[in-house]
């Protein structure tokens, strides 16, 4: 990433012998274009100058423009649909900038490139990682860097408090449930947070598209069972079922619902790892 950056403005300066601090920059922050982010897409985004209309494609996109304090120069499209009628509204929206969500598709992009001229950024979005570095990117895309360092500084805090409450706990086979008995990888942001929270997805790095294998959970037997808010899963419909009502989860009771709407790649999700962080451990919340 390219990130010409000029200071304008008075700092404030902590010149104490002992410690040698600073505090951060109080003047007014310049951005000098043009700036070049890579993102999860097969070419960067380039912009020229900030941009003023603005497309999101997809829920992590819509929440950290809106954080930002971007929503005068965000265009909203209907981002449920796909192929050419998805293209046509990109044209007549006439985006300088859209930030797509990873799980758009590439040859939709594509498309809208070539229909609209704009730059389109694609948002990482496999870890928390990912969900920092696409914030700190996107703030230099739309000229707003140090409100994007603001939201991933409370990302940052809810990691730190995450990881000082689960200092020394063991970690703990864990089963997630987005729906239908569908799972994640772990390898995805859901299966990061629960990496982070000191779990173990029991479905692995790559499990099956569709329903998990009732009876293959069953041999893993995990000790809690995740299950997002758009499931519809509920403990009482698991002890109702015979082939979960012996799952070792499901006898103790360690069940929980993290929100959908913050285990996306957007400024929520240092809530959601917290979310789970409870569900997994606690004890450790007491």
């Amino acid at each position: 990433m390219r990130i010409p950056l000029v200071l304008a403005g008075t700092f404030l300066l902590l010149a104490g012998t002992a410690c040698g601090e600073r505090t951060e920059p109080t003047g007014a922050l310049v951005q000098v274009y043009p700036v070049t982010a890579q993102g999860a897409g097969d070419r960067p985004a380039v912009v020229n100058a900030a941009p003023r209309r603005i497309v999101p494609l997809g829920a992590g996109p819509r929440q950290l423009l809106r954080a930002l304090g971007l929503q005068r120069r965000t265009v909203a499209v209907n981002d449920s649909l796909v192929g050419l009628p998805l293209v046509g509204e990109l044209r007549r929206a006439k985006p300088d900038l859209i930030i797509a969500s990873s799980d758009t598709d590439p040859l939709d992009l594509a498309r809208a490139r070539a229909a609209t001229h704009a730059a389109i950024y694609v948002e990482p979005s496999s870890s928390l990682d990912d969900v920092v570095e696409a914030t700190g990117d996107i703030g230099l895309l739309t000229n707003q860097p140090v409100v994007a360092r603001h939201v991933t500084a409370a990302i940052e805090k809810a990691r730190r408090e995450v990881s000082a409450r689960l200092a020394g706990t063991p970690t703990v086979a864990t089963f997630v449930d987005t729906g239908d008995f569908s799972t994640v990888p772990s390898r995805s942001l859901l299966g990061d947070l629960v990496r982070e929270a000191h779990g173990s997805s029991v479905a692995g790095a790559s499990p099956e598209p569709g329903p998990f294998s009732l009876r293959r959970l069953a041999q893993l037997n995990p000790a809690v069972y995740l299950a997002t808010s758009g499931s519809g899963r509920t403990l009482a419909g698991l002890r109702a079922q015979a082939a979960t009502r012996r799952l070792k989860a499901v006898k103790d009771g360690r069940f929980g619902v993290v929100s959908t709407g913050d285990a996306v790649p957007g400024p929520a999700v240092g809530q959601a790892l917290v979310e789970v962080a409870r569900i997994l451990h606690p004890d450790a919340f007491h």
